[in-house]
């Protein structure tokens, strides 16, 4: 795993295994700004006292800590996500100190990597770390709430197709309340159309430094 820099002043991670980045090489730090929070936790109502997140790949941490920097105040989120390889602490605490502007909420990031269960970070935020690949996980074993809100940051279509497959993405959906958003960096077509099959309306922003488009989609009917 090699540290690269990027072009905001943050950092990114290159697994050499995938041959793949974690983050865009234009700014990690801009990227999830852009794409999980503007496009994700922004649009969700204000009026919402209570917001439940789920994250497909934790990685570095850095969209649950932007997601403590950015809730609105007196808003609680449970926030729980689904990791295959968590990384080490070591390596995280060298590569946020990189950071030309390190998240507000940093030094909650050893109390998520560390969490067992459901633990409460701040008063307003709870975290759930799942050690799992999201194909292994036996959903039903689980104590899931509806979700509100989708991260769904896996690595590629290229590199991970299962993971953008019909069958995965129904995984998810069945776990999202009614009009819930499910954000992502990509916008491939037959991924598209496969969240259209389930029962999604979607919807295409541009994307952060320049790229075309990210994915923003609303669950608007029931799946089976």
């Amino acid at each position: 795993m090699k540290i690269i820099a990027t072009s905001d002043g943050s950092n990114t991670l290159f697994d050499e295994t995938l041959d793949e980045t974690y983050h865009s090489v234009h700014g990690a730090l801009g990227e999830s700004l852009h794409v999980y929070i503007n496009h994700g936790l922004k649009r969700l109502s204000p009026q919402l006292k209570s917001i439940n997140i789920l994250e497909i790949g934790f990685g570095t941490g850095l969209n649950a800590l932007l997601s403590i920097d950015h809730q609105a105040p007196n808003t609680k989120i449970n926030y729980y996500s689904i990791e295959a390889f968590p990384l080490s602490e070591e390596l995280l605490n060298t590569y946020y100190h990189g950071f030309s502007e390190k998240p507000k909420s940093l030094a909650d990031l050893p109390k998520m990597i560390q969490a067992q269960g459901l633990q409460t970070i701040n008063e307003h935020f709870n975290f759930k770390l799942i050690e799992s690949k999201l194909q292994d996980l036996n959903v039903s074993k689980q104590e899931f709430p509806n979700f509100d809100l989708v991260y769904y940051d896996a690595f590629a279509p290229s590199k991970q197709p299962e993971m953008w497959s019909l069958e995965t993405l129904r995984t998810v959906a069945n776990l999202l309340a009614e009009e819930a958003l499910f954000v992502t960096y990509c916008s491939q077509g037959q991924f598209k159309r496969n969240l259209k099959e389930l029962g999604f309306e979607i919807a295409c922003p541009p994307g952060p430094f320049g790229k075309r488009e990210i994915t923003v989609a609303k669950k608007i009917k029931a799946i089976v």
